[in-house]
């Protein structure tokens, strides 16, 4: 049996009320709580965690998703995901769970299918942790350059300024939309990053995470590609 856990504080800083902000016609956290229910990876097994009420009466609209509240020691900035997804886990003493999954409701391209396939590389792969990834693609880190007060200096050391064709290969940028955990090993290891941890790679089109501004204005362009609309 799969459990999932949508995480969606009220206290966002950079977005206010960013979890519901509007995002073409419906609060962003819809659009994950929407793909966990088309996943038909977890029953009425899915919830909703917020310390915020206008947050949690998002359930109300869907049939089978569960409220939980935060309480507020876990709910501050330096509140964790690995807390919040503890309280659900000892919310439900009663219930024996197989896989966790987490789903970020800042994630809104992310859709069922991803959901669904990841799912089947966690039990192919034998794995007790895996991980939406992305692409670089045009951003590739080891160029980075820090401004310090004499100019712009490469932040990772001059020996990765060669030909892209000689740099690391294989390398991706993790994103929220999609986290699966052994319930067992995350009840022991208490962390998502645990060993043996696998990969989904999520296309760059639906790996969109949302935490400033800019994000949510890419996340807009990149909705048509998603959703089929104009």
């Amino acid at each position: 049996m799969n459990i999932c856990l949508i995480p969606a504080r009220g206290g966002s800083k950079r977005i206010p009320k960013k979890n519901i902000v509007d995002f073409f016609g419906k609060p962003l956290a819809a659009y994950t709580i929407e793909a966990a229910q088309k996943s038909g990876l977890f029953g009425e097994q899915i919830y909703l965690s917020s310390d915020s009420e206008e947050i949690l009466a998002l359930a109300d609209a869907y049939k089978g998703v569960q409220k939980l509240r935060r309480p507020a020691e876990i709910s501050g900035d330096n509140a964790s995901l690995e807390d919040a997804s503890l309280h659900l886990l000892g919310s439900l003493p009663d219930q024996s769970f197989d896989y966790l999954c987490m789903l970020m409701p800042n994630c809104p391209l992310r859709i069922a299918e991803d959901i669904r396939k990841s799912f089947e590389l966690i039990l192919n792969e034998q794995a007790t942790c895996l991980m939406s990834v992305a692409e670089y693609r045009w951003l590739y880190p080891f160029w980075a350059l820090q401004e310090q007060e004499v100019g712009l200096k490469p932040f990772f050391g001059e020996k990765y300024f060669v030909d892209s064709k000689l740099l690391p290969k294989e390398i991706y940028c993790p994103c929220g939309a999609i986290r699966w955990v052994s319930v067992k090993n995350f009840v022991k290891e208490k962390k998502y990053y645990g060993r043996n941890l696998k990969k989904y790679v999520i296309p760059f089109e639906r790996a969109a995470d949302i935490d400033t501004l800019d994000d949510l204005e890419l996340a807009k362009k990149l909705y048509p590609i998603t959703y089929g609309h104009e």
